[in-house]
């Protein structure tokens, strides 16, 4: 029996709470069950469900992952997650639910999950999906291909397809805010301003001069003065618009790192 991805998460350090938190943008779009999750993994949503009185169950391939989802007192079995739904029977569920498990199909596959997932739901049942968002560049360069059972990445319109071509409405797609740690620190600009105009109190400062001492000069060295505040002023202003830039830059490459689709059997 297979343990690979159970002692993955071991040797990853990957944090249950932190699981949890990211799923918990889900648990809204569900109201009542039985929900099923595919390939449920330690079952931190099936915690979310409970926790709000929803009935909910799970199955995983991952012999370890089941033994700690039973030894929390979740309701999960140890199977294949797509022969699970093709033995449901039509109408049964109220709710589908995968975290991170589409990116371990091949399309063809995940086609037919979907469409047997349209089957078993019951009319109004909510079919949902997440998965790594390939315009992060973090997940695209490494986070992605740390886990060996990776397959390959879906872009949120080509779930929603999947979805609509199964009969389903398709009620959103978008990134997770939960799940948006954003660019590495070490990357963000430091932060830029432009100072107050002081050509008003320089234009004063250098007349009072020029009254005093009633000479061109001054108004040359003050016309000099007013030159380089012009000039320091448009070149903060430029610098701020380079920062602007730059942190627009960093937001389209480190969007949120999960993708999902929420579709609604009719």
């Amino acid at each position: 029996m297979s343990r690979l991805e159970s002692d993955y998460y071991s040797y990853m350090g990957y944090d249950p709470a932190n699981a949890k938190a990211g799923l918990a943008h889900y648990l809204p779009f569900f109201d009542d069950g039985p929900v099923l999750e595919l390939a449920c993994g330690r079952g931190e949503f099936l915690e979310l469900l409970r926790d709000a009185g929803i009935d909910g169950e799970g199955v995983d391939s991952d012999e370890g992952m089941v033994e700690k989802a039973v030894s929390a007192g979740l309701h999960v079995t140890h199977g294949d997650a797509i022969r699970a739904v093709e033995q449901r029977p039509d109408d049964s569920l109220r709710g589908i639910f995968s975290a991170h498990f589409a990116e371990h199909l091949q399309p063809d596959v995940l086609e037919h999950l979907i469409a047997e997932s349209a089957r078993v739901l019951s009319p109004g049942g909510v079919f949902i999906a997440a998965t790594p968002n390939a315009a992060c560049l973090s997940v695209l360069g490494h986070d992605f291909w740390r886990d060996p059972t990776h397959i390959r990445f879906y872009e949120p319109r080509l779930l929603a397809f999947y979805c609509a071509k199964a009969g389903m409405e398709v009620v959103e797609t978008g990134g997770n805010p939960l799940n948006h740690p954003g660019p590495p620190p070490e990357s963000l600009a430091p932060p830029a301003h432009v100072d107050p105009d002081l050509r008003g109190d320089l234009v004063a400062v250098i007349q009072q001069i020029h009254d005093k001492k009633h000479g061109d000069d001054w108004q040359a060295f003050g016309h000099f003065l007013g030159v380089l505040e012009e000039r320091l002023r448009a070149t903060q202003e430029e610098l701020v618009g380079l920062r602007r830039s730059y942190a627009h830059l960093l937001d389209r490459l480190y969007p949120s790192n999960e993708i999902y689709v929420v579709a609604r059997a009719v």
